[in-house]
């Protein structure tokens, strides 16, 4: 009797054993399924309310504004910080109320990767040989820094910029 009693705890024990392992498994299995759903829920929140880079303007009351591939003349920052210049800038990304830009020098930059030639036949009349695109930074110029347009990159410059750049709009 005492043996059947022991074996009849043991048999319990196991079976207890057994059913706490199923619902420590099942509380896990729960844990990261509900850690998994809050995060992506989280990256989802992000994503939109995060401004994404589009083809084209979200209205028509954009369409005044400098639009990615023109050249304009603005008043660049010198990548050291030590002041600007007014100098001629090719738009990648057009914002509400800023854009992104890549420099244009006149300096000869043919000896650097990050620079490629940009023609000036089209935009500056007065220039007697083509000026270099530097590929390497971007700058962020508000609207109050941005002067006239000088005109548009050419295609082959900006296959260039569309390969090493995102271009566009930038919204919600």
């Amino acid at each position: 009797m005492i043996m059947s009693l022991a074996s009849g705890m043991a048999a319990a024990q196991d079976t207890l054993t057994w059913a706490s392992r199923i619902s420590l498994g099942l509380a896990w299995l729960l844990f990261f399924l509900g850690f998994f759903v809050v995060i992506r829920w989280l990256w989802r929140k992000w994503h939109e309310s995060r401004p994404s880079i589009h083809a084209g303007p979200p209205d028509p009351s954009w369409n005044s504004r400098p639009r990615p591939g023109q050249i304009w003349w603005a008043d660049v920052p010198f990548s050291d910080g030590s002041g600007s210049k007014v100098r001629p800038c090719l738009v990648i990304r057009t914002h509400e109320r800023a854009i992104e830009v890549l420099k244009i020098t006149s300096q000869d930059k043919s000896g650097r990767r990050d620079c490629v030639a940009i023609p000036t036949k089209g935009w500056d009349k007065r220039s007697r040989k083509n000026s270099w695109l530097d590929l390497g930074q971007t700058y962020l110029l508000f609207d109050d820094a941005v002067g006239n347009i000088a005109g548009s990159c050419d295609a082959m410059t900006w296959s260039a910029v569309t390969r090493r750049h995102r271009t566009g709009w930038v919204y919600v």
